[in-house]
């Protein structure tokens, strides 16, 4: 009788182990998690857990690092795709296709950020620094920029943060297709209307 059964790639349990990781960080935030849980829902042993990755605080670092990695790498990629022109609404368009795709990244760090109390600014500019920096080689750095940075970028994250509430005071799930392309059409309305006021 041959064997049925496929080996696990290292690969296939380290992305589980992430997965896992990023649902249960995102659900009770770091401090709360539990490594046993997310080895549950991986279907490893805590143990493989700390192998793999050395511990629920090196697991955690490395769930926030592998999502920004893709998401200033979507957000580079749109500001490669063209010229100056449609630029605010390229980079808008990325961050928006990136949040209606991983919700549990804004939760996993609007958790953090609460359950760290002294240390919230410096984790603030460990998550921010990079995404300033990208707008910032596109748009400059004085004060109106950085403001309508926040505008745009809040107007976007903001959605997603308060998705629960939205259903009530929009009467409709926020997160129907129809809903996210309504949205994601406001969004990049208000980022021509950006690129506007930069003229």
């Amino acid at each position: 009788m041959v064997n049925s059964i496929k080996p696990i790639e290292i690969n296939d349990v380290r992305g589980r182990i992430l997965e896992a990781g990023r649902s249960e960080f995102a659900r009770t935030g770091l401090s709360a998690a539990s490594v046993r849980t997310i080895g549950e829902r991986a279907g490893v042993t805590a143990a493989m857990i700390n192998y793999y990755f050395g511990g629920k605080r090196a697991l955690y670092d490395a769930v926030v690092a592998e999502a920004q990695e893709r998401l200033f790498a979507r957000i580079a990629s749109a500001i490669a795709t063209g010229g100056p022109e449609g630029l605010a609404a390229r980079i808008a368009g990325a961050y928006f296709d990136f949040l209606a795709e991983d919700q549990e990244l804004q939760r996993l760090l609007i958790r953090e950020v609460l359950d760290a109390k002294e240390t919230t600014r410096d984790l603030a500019q460990r998550y921010v620094q990079p995404l300033r920096d990208l707008f910032s080689q596109s748009f400059g750095t004085d004060e109106e920029a950085k403001h309508l940075a926040i505008s745009l970028f809040g107007a976007i994250a903001g959605y997603f943060l308060y998705e629960p509430v939205l259903g009530a005071f929009l009467g409709a799930d926020p997160n129907t297709s129809d809903s996210l392309a309504r949205r994601r059409a406001h969004v990049l309305h208000l980022a021509t209307q950006f690129e506007e006021i930069r003229r």
